[in-house]
């Protein structure tokens, strides 16, 4: 292992294996990981020795837990650009694997939030186990949902703006479901499909795609799926005050308590964060990936002056008080919206 940049890197058959190893951390992803991810993928890029990429964790508890924002909230804080050059290679990263021209095959065994739900989107075949819970959980941290959200959950629509509005997390059932995973294979049967993809001399991505599909099974019902029309009644609204007075208006018994729950908890999320993620949501429906990833970056660079992420981040992980002063509103930030919208 490197331990400057937390990655495991290994040849095995045609196989190039990445594995992330910041376990301590629950693999947050730090600048080194992402520089040193976006390095190897170069080299490997032109290397016929390998056919195909495989990136997962060494941590039994998480596939990734997004990224290293405590390294963000200390770049803004000593008044360095650092910030931005992580997103920077951060989306760099992104693009290179959605591009990459060889199979990029992703195993996922946990936590796959934020940053590492990002890195699982861009990859080409994604294959979870019964033990991944998936969350953009970003406006908890007054931030909103990036790496690609605003394209990949506003595919889902009144789905997707519940879950980045809330930051609420789903089971790998329910990720199956919503076809944010492609395929449901036993966490004990997960070293058995490395090696039998090892062990393989034509890694083409249909041959992946067929020795994988001999190791999936039927997960649990998806617990989503019985809320999903409940979902759609209370979070189709375009502004945010529609829907929580929406979900304080519930009736159904059967619902109160589910809708008065989610009330709760966006009533402690961050208004401008909960705003833009629901505005980013609507505008990412009529925009392609490469128009939502420039959008995210370019309201990253100025979400540190106007957002709340860095009280967030305070109030969370450095004094851990848990008592963000979110502001009410942003009159700036809401014009600089408007504009980039």
């Amino acid at each position: 292992m490197n331990k400057e940049n937390h990655l495991m890197i290994e040849q095995q058959g045609g196989l190039g294996m990445i594995t992330l190893d910041r376990v301590t951390h629950l693999n947050a992803l730090s600048l080194a990981m992402i520089e040193g991810i976006q390095a190897q993928l170069e080299l490997w890029r032109d290397d016929a020795a390998i056919q195909a990429i495989l990136i997962k964790s060494n941590s039994p508890k998480a596939f990734c837990a997004g990224g290293d924002i405590r390294y963000l909230y200390d770049s803004y804080k000593l008044g360095t650009t650092d910030h931005q050059g992580y997103f920077s290679a951060e989306y760099k990263m992104l693009t290179t694997i959605r591009e990459y021209q060889k199979p990029v095959i992703v195993l996922l065994d946990g936590y796959v939030l934020g940053g590492g739900f990002g890195l699982a989107q861009a990859c080409h075949i994604i294959v979870s186990s019964e033990k991944s819970r998936f969350a953009m959980p970003e406006t908890a941290i007054g931030f909103f949902p990036d790496v690609g959200a605003t394209h990949f959950l506003s595919r889902l629509d009144d789905i997707g703006v519940y879950m980045a509005i809330t930051g609420e997390q789903i089971s790998s059932s329910d990720a199956l479901y919503l076809d944010l995973i492609d395929y449901h294979v036993p966490s004990e049967r997960l070293q058995a499909l490395q090696d039998a993809l090892v062990a393989e001399d034509d890694l083409s991505q249909q041959n992946i795609e067929h020795i994988v599909s001999c190791f999936i099974t039927r997960p649990a019902e998806s617990e989503l799926k019985q809320y999903a029309e409940a979902i759609r009644k209370h979070f189709g609204f375009q502004h945010l005050d529609e829907i929580e007075q929406s979900l304080e208006n519930e009736q159904d018994e059967q619902l109160k308590a589910w809708a008065s729950k989610l009330l709760h908890l966006l009533q402690q999320r961050s208004f401008v964060a909960k705003q833009t993620s629901l505005k980013l949501q609507h505008l990412g429906r009529g925009l392609s990936l490469q128009q939502c990833m420039q959008l995210e970056r370019d309201l990253q660079d100025i979400w540190f002056e106007h957002g709340d992420f860095i009280e967030g981040v305070r109030a969370l992980i450095v004094d851990k008080d848990k008592q963000p002063q979110w502001q009410q509103a942003n009159p700036e930030l809401e014009q600089i919206l408007e504009k980039l919208s």
